[in-house]
């Protein structure tokens, strides 16, 4: 499951020129309204279609991508009945904001069969004042509980050599695929209203202000802030795509995660994917009424646990999940120009 150009692409968003939010006038918003109408007539969706009913085939775009890894190219995955309700039902379990989100910004969702990292969400017209997204999923986690999927995941990290011991990652038997259209649908929230930071440079221009959730914690897009930084958790292959660690570290690990406020190993990659996992793990633990827990095991009896929604430093930042349940509509920042080069705004491996 090594991406690591699907990684580089899934951060180019993060280094784009700074934003800027204030009041918008009437003017302003009239001509919102204008641009909103007019991108989505011209890339043909209706923003008061169901979600569900999004379901188109993968931008040639994203299948360039992954012809450039020198794999073999993934194919188009048909849902199935069975599959289809599946996404109904993730989509319904994403937090309000996320719906409303979505629901005028999300053109198309994909399933892929052999796809080498788990989902992708993308520009739809890099360039254009009203951004359009697309999400592609790779279709095998279709058919895997979320502890099955984010157990892989995390086992991708150590490499076993034989030992006793085990990590596993207990989050319950729900669909993986609720996790995942959390974590994706957040990039995209994310992506519209600006809380990660507003310009993730070593050198930003005066005035650039990181975002409220990111404030204090990260130093750059992939910097932790020092108090965060760790040089063990750093040749994690989700940080830096390297080979696995020996497992007899994981502990190690998972104690130094244990130190920071991030709540999981891959959310401590950089600060897109530090929101993104937050807010699913917060809407899986709180909303849904999950467990989420870490696990190692040796020879089957349990040595380690951690809970990261019952640490302090992660507690500490759930004031910060409020807007994500607001019914209020607030107005999107996706207007503001970015640049006309396409990227991606976030993938997990």
């Amino acid at each position: 499951m090594r991406m690591q150009l699907l990684i580089g692409l899934a951060l180019l968003v993060l280094a784009l020129p700074g934003r800027t939010q204030g009041t918008v006038s009437g003017t302003s918003q009239s001509a919102r309204a204008d641009q909103r109408a007019e991108t989505m007539r011209h890339y043909g969706f209706d923003p008061a279609s169901a979600l569900e009913s999004r379901v188109r085939e993968t931008p040639a775009t994203v299948l360039k991508m992954f012809e450039q890894t020198g794999r073999a190219a993934p194919t188009p995955h048909t849902l199935t009945e069975e599959e289809q309700r599946k996404l109904s039902a993730a989509f319904a379990a994403l937090p309000p904001l996320h719906r409303r989100i979505l629901s005028e910004h999300l053109r198309s969702v994909s399933f892929l069969d052999s796809m080498p990292n788990t989902a992708l969400t993308s520009t739809v017209n890099p360039g254009e004042p009203y951004r359009v997204c697309d999400i592609t999923i790779r279709a095998a986690i279709l058919h895997q509980n979320v502890s099955e999927w984010l157990t892989e995941k995390e086992r991708s990290c150590f490499s076993p050599d034989g030992s006793p011991l085990s990590v596993s990652i207990e989050a319950g038997k729900r669909d993986a695929l609720i996790y995942v259209l959390l974590h994706e649908a957040t990039h995209i929230v994310d992506f519209c209203q600006g809380m990660t930071t507003n310009q993730p440079s070593d050198n930003p221009p005066a005035g650039a202000v990181p975002g409220a959730f990111t404030r204090d914690v990260w130093s750059d897009r992939t910097l932790p802030a020092p108090p965060y930084r760790d040089p063990l958790r750093e040749h994690v292959r989700f940080y830096a795509g390297g080979e696995a660690l020996p497992i007899d570290q994981a502990e190690a690990v998972y104690q130094s995660l244990r130190r920071t406020p991030f709540v999981s190993l891959y959310g401590g990659s950089n600060c897109a994917d530090d929101l993104a996992e937050y807010v699913a793990v917060y809407h899986w633990t709180r909303m849904l009424k999950q467990p989420f827990r870490i696990v190692i095991r040796k020879e089957g009896k349990t040595v380690f646990t951690y809970e990261p929604m019952k640490s302090d430093l992660v507690r500490s930042r759930i004031g910060q999940m409020k807007p994500f349940y607001e019914k209020e509509r607030k107005e999107d920042i996706s207007s503001e120009r970015y640049g006309d080069r396409p990227f991606f705004i976030g993938d997990i491996v």
